[in-house]
């Protein structure tokens, strides 16, 4: 196992924790079975790296029919099409909050997006 993940995912547990967040579950080493479930019934998949060459996250969340936000740059340029199978977001807190609450505010657009 990988030490810098077994240290971030302390941090988040920690985060969780002192924010009070209540019904957060971690998941580590999942079943491919499991990944695809949980994207088929996710409201939408967030993938932040910046600057990443391809990320197949995102191409397996739009196969599932799940829509993605993720950062503007990389190879999610190539893959997301902006408010049509997700959206594509400036690389800060902002950006996503925005883009997120457009889905959580109405489902039926993470549905519409999700088949496009």
């Amino acid at each position: 196992r990988n030490i810098e993940n077994i240290e971030y995912l302390q941090e988040l547990k920690d985060l969780v924790s002192k924010l009070s967040i209540k019904d957060v579950q971690f998941q580590r080493s999942i079943s491919d079975e499991m990944r695809s479930r949980l994207m088929r019934n996710a409201l939408c998949v967030v993938y932040t790296p910046h600057l990443e060459h391809f990320g197949i996250v995102p191409i397996e969340a739009m196969y599932a029919g799940t829509p993605v936000i993720a950062v503007n740059s990389g190879g999610p340029k190539e893959t997301v099409l902006d408010q049509q199978t997700g959206f594509l977001c400036d690389d800060n807190p902002e950006a996503f909050y925005s883009a997120l609450s457009k889905l959580v505010k109405n489902p039926t657009l993470s549905t519409t997006m999700g088949a496009a």
